[in-house]
């Protein structure tokens, strides 16, 4: 596990700096070890969720949206291919078909060639899912994107930050991530207070 590894012992500042760079050897990992990209990752998600914010909420949104339809999709194949491929009896087909209605929406005609109604699920039923990941991936790559693109000068942030909790110790160039995270919630707190007052 590299040295920085979680919202608690990761400056701020190379937090930001990774961000910006996709520099993860700034993670100060053991020579040679692997996997650093997903221990980044683990932490941005973290510092999404904790930012508490829109943008966090949508990023979360989509990922478990992404998450949910690649599942949905891989499911249905299986499914579908299974009693498509084995003999099952008439009583388990509609069962299946139930089932696909109740958890999917997804209406198999008993009446109809069953073979027909597999190949209708596979490239109608399976597409519509299909569109909606897609929709989805490309929302979250925009907002990723986006993301990426804003000029954040994290000395700046801390000078805002030092501007509107004077005094807080806490707010120091080398903060970790949580204290950051911490203080800059604080700072929002304190500025949307003075708004109400005027």
């Amino acid at each position: 596990m590299p040295k920085y590894n979680s919202l608690d012992n990761i400056p701020a500042k190379t937090f930001f700096e990774i961000l910006k760079t996709k520099n993860y050897q700034l993670l100060k990992p053991k020579p040679s070890e692997k996997g650093l990209e997903a221990v980044f990752m683990a932490i941005y998600d973290n510092f999404f969720i904790g930012s508490d914010n829109y943008e966090a909420k949508e990023y979360l949104r989509l990922t478990k949206d992404i998450s949910f339809y690649k599942y949905k999709i891989a499911t249905l194949k299986q499914a579908v291919h299974f009693y498509y491929y084995n003999q099952t009896t008439k009583q388990m087909r509609e069962d299946f078909i139930k089932a696909l209605k109740d958890g999917y929406g997804i209406v198999i005609d008993l009446e109809a060639d069953f073979a027909e109604e597999v190949k209708r699920v596979l490239t109608l039923e399976v597409g519509l899912i299909e569109n909606d990941l897609a929709i989805a991936e490309i929302e979250f790559n925009k907002m990723i994107k986006k993301s990426q693109s804003k000029d954040f000068n994290y000395f700046e942030a801390v000078v805002g930050l030092g501007n509107v909790l004077q005094g807080n110790a806490l707010v120091k160039e080398e903060m970790t991530l949580a204290v950051y995270m911490a203080c800059e919630k604080s700072a929002i707190k304190l500025v949307e207070q003075q708004k109400n007052k005027k």
